[in-house]
């Protein structure tokens, strides 16, 4: 079957993101106007439109990469516009604490009580949200605590300052010292003749 210029192109697109034949054609159904492909067709295209289908390929992650969410400011954006109607729930209204009613009871005996509690998870919710931003925006640094074999921490020597390192500088020297342990630790073991 001989496909129209927004048939092939519609195929090439659907190669280009790693569909077999059978999917394809899954997808021709809907296409209009519909089509159907032998696996031969796919594999003839395949070989003959590769540099295309590389093209199509690298456009596709390019657009994945600088598009919606895939964009750190939109991803910011979005966290801060949550993080603002989470904070008005809670501060404009009022909903820090919320209502609350209880029964005691049963028939003549029931008894009605109304009380507040403490909205502690939104506030745990808004706090994840303030986090997400911070850590998006690069102002919380994780660290992570490295130890020797004794099971206690690592401490640098205090002539060294390493706050002004970044997590990659840090996570470097922190494989230099496991690799270092290791070593000493295989020297010793030569020597004792183990």
């Amino acid at each position: 079957m001989k496909l129209k210029k927004t048939q092939r192109e519609a195929l090439l697109a659907w190669i280009a993101e790693g569909l077999q034949s059978d999917e394809i054609n899954k997808r021709a159904t809907l296409f209009e106007p519909t089509f159907e492909v032998t696996r031969q067709q796919v594999d003839h295209y395949r070989k003959t439109r590769n540099i295309e289908i590389q093209k199509l390929r690298k456009d596709g992650e390019y657009t994945a990469l600088n598009t919606g969410l895939a964009i750190r400011e939109k991803r910011v954006e979005l966290l801060q516009e949550l993080a603002e109607r989470m904070r008005d729930d809670l501060l404009v209204k009022k909903l820090l604490w919320t209502p609350q009613v209880k029964g005691i009871g049963s028939a003549d005996n029931y008894e009605r009580i109304d009380y507040e509690e403490f909205n502690s998870a939104e506030v745990q919710q808004l706090r994840g949200v303030l986090d997400d931003i911070a850590a998006e925006v690069n102002e919380r640094v994780r660290r992570q605590e490295v130890t020797g074999k004794d099971g206690k921490p690592l401490i640098p020597s205090p002539k060294f300052d390493l706050s002004n390192l970044s997590d990659e500088e840090i996570n470097a020297i922190d494989h230099a010292v496991l690799t270092l342990e290791r070593h000493s630790h295989s020297d010793t073991s030569v020597k004792n003749g183990n």
